[in-house]
């Protein structure tokens, strides 16, 4: 789940003590962004036995300060990202997924976009959709809630190491 909470101490505590509080697990949490005052969080929980994700949020929303931006099944620990830029650039090195695809697939799965494709022609902007560029084309990433700026930053630099990698991998095949 992502949830936006005051960036101050004690308050990623407050969080973390009610989801402990109502019987539920807490695997992983990563900071994904920090402005204006407020943290961003990615939370990763395990809801099993007696107790309702419906109760997590209900804790949650109790809490002064704190909303939950996004809650639903997990793409994975925060940490599986560092894997799977890894398996996705060793991809697009060894030439065995072609740019576009594997642009797509890693900064789409990367950022948890519901949706992502690439066009020729940048879309008009929408609170829920970010749009990179990648070579001469735009990589469009679409989801139920909005990417923040640190995401924003991510998309575009791994966007620019695909098309690198690619170049790499172009120049590589091509025969003497």
């Amino acid at each position: 789940m992502r949830c936006s909470l005051p960036d101050r101490p004690g308050s990623l505590a407050r969080v973390t003590s009610a989801v402990g509080e109502v019987g539920v697990d807490i695997e992983a949490v990563e900071v994904v962004d920090v402005a204006d005052g407020r943290a961003i969080d990615d939370m990763v929980v395990v809801v099993d036995g007696a107790t309702t994700a419906q109760q997590v949020l209900d804790r949650l929303d109790s809490l002064e300060g704190v909303e939950v931006i996004q809650s639903g099944p997990s793409r994975g620990h925060p940490g599986d990202a560092v894997a799977r830029v890894a398996v996705g650039l060793q991809a697009l090195l060894e030439g065995s997924v072609d740019v576009e695809r594997g642009a797509t697939t890693l900064v789409g799965g990367l950022l948890g976009a519901d949706a992502a494709e690439l066009t020729n022609d940048p879309p008009s902007s929408r609170h829920t959709r970010l749009v990179v560029a990648l070579g001469e084309r735009w990589l469009v990433l679409n989801r139920s809630y909005a990417f923040t700026d640190t995401e924003r930053h991510r998309a575009e630099a791994l966007s620019r190491v695909a098309a690198a990698a690619a170049r790499a991998q172009a120049h590589t095949s091509v025969p003497p």
